[in-house]
């Protein structure tokens, strides 16, 4: 992907998600508070027919994969270093997912470089800002299942989510009911599908699951 169309689909990505938040999926716990136990999907409420099973590989992959993000994003704890590197705010603070810093360009999905890193203010912190969590960008096909085909998490852990004909002004305002022919004549950006996006709060747990959209402990 070219850094046009990264940063166009970011923009997609990040101005409406801190918006118009896409209505929020039942989401597990982390890996490490999991119960091993089956047919159960922790943090929402399932009909036990619809649980997705879980194999040990697939925890034991899953946590090594949040442990190499952990370590690969250390250094951003000092939001300088995010910024030395190209990451830059886009958007507000938002209750539940602080200020989103986003990537310069994205090689497509690689755990230890995620295209967006997550920081809460914290008059405290040396800089003022903490670090709580990255997030990712996926370009696939969807499953029959609604959900991305051959996820790098498994999907019985993980709700990936992504936006559809959303309309982006030069003042990055976003609307999501315009044709992509009303939204050219009012001067805006038009795309039809976004790519999809999931969260990991791996610097402050979610109490609603490492892999929520929303960290109800991030304000």
């Amino acid at each position: 992907m070219n850094k046009a169309s990264f940063a166009s689909i970011l923009l997609f990505v990040v101005s409406f998600a801190l918006r118009a938040p896409a209505q929020e999926q039942a989401q597990p716990m982390s890996p490490q508070a999991m119960p091993m136990r089956t047919g159960v999907a922790m943090g929402h409420e399932h009909n036990m027919s619809a649980a997705v099973p879980i194999t040990f590989d697939e925890l034991e992959t899953t946590a090594s994969k949040l442990e190499k993000a952990r370590r690969a994003t250390e250094k951003y704890r000092d939001v300088l270093a995010a910024e030395a590197d190209g990451y830059k705010a886009i958007g507000p603070d938002v209750p539940g997912m602080g200020i989103h810093y986003v990537a310069s360009h994205s090689d497509g999905f690689d755990v230890e470089h995620p295209d967006i890193l997550l920081y809460e203010k914290n008059a405290s912190s040396p800089r003022g800002y903490d670090l709580v969590g990255v997030s990712y960008l996926l370009n696939a096909e969807s499953d029959s299942d609604a959900q991305p085909k051959n996820p790098p998490f498994p999907k019985s852990l993980a709700s990936w989510h992504r936006h559809s004909d959303l309309c982006v002004f030069p003042d990055r305002s976003v609307k999501s009911q315009l044709s992509e022919d009303q939204c050219k004549v009012q001067g805006g950006q038009f795309t039809a599908l976004t790519q999809w996006m999931i969260h990991a709060w791996i610097w402050k747990d979610s109490p609603a699951g490492v892999f929520s959209p929303k960290n109800p402990n991030v304000h």
